[in-house]
């Protein structure tokens, strides 16, 4: 798993998507018909915060914001969310709309969002297999911080860790 991070402490350059497409963030749980109103609702209940972006007014995409602790399925740990830092996470685009730069505007707008509101930086994370999320994550200029080989054999759990430069506050359960 490959961590970056946003430093929020620059204006962040927005990667304008190649269609156009608004966005909105909630604090609050939407109806929206691109992701089950249950998962909507658990997240808003914990004070997540969802970013839409709607092409013809019509919603294909949307990513989370956590500013709090927030459990990391992919490598079996808690990320412990630092004050005023936010975790990106669980991004989604339609397929017909994916190609189109939708999914770093996301995180740019959502960078930026959380920026004008004092905090320090943005963390997202990707599987390095996932070339396409990689490319939308490097196109907003974010970099990576840290890298977390993961496995679990039988119930038997590794993390490795390789850490670069390391700004961020935030840390993964096995880290502190």
């Amino acid at each position: 798993m490959n961590m970056y991070a946003l430093d929020l402490k620059k204006k962040i350059s927005v990667v304008e998507p190649e269609l156009s497409v608004e966005w909105s963030m909630h604090e609050c749980s939407v109806a929206i018909d691109i992701i089950e109103q249950s998962i909507l609702e658990e997240r808003s209940a914990r004070g997540d915060n969802i970013l839409v972006a709607y092409a013809m007014k019509n919603p294909v995409a949307y990513l989370f914001a956590a500013k709090v602790d927030t459990w990391v399925g992919e490598i079996d740990d808690w990320f412990h969310v630092a004050t005023n830092e936010v975790y990106l996470y669980d991004a989604h685009t339609l397929p017909q709309f994916r190609g189109k730069r939708i999914y770093p505007f996301l995180i740019c707008s959502a960078a930026e969002y959380f920026r004008k509101r004092t905090f320090h930086y943005a963390m997202i994370f990707s599987t390095a297999r996932n070339v396409n999320s990689v490319k939308g994550i490097e196109r907003c200029n974010a970099k990576c911080y840290e890298v977390v080989n993961y496995r679990n054999v039988l119930g038997w759990k590794c993390w490795r860790y390789h850490t670069g430069e390391k700004h961020v506050k935030s840390r993964l359960g096995n880290e502190i």
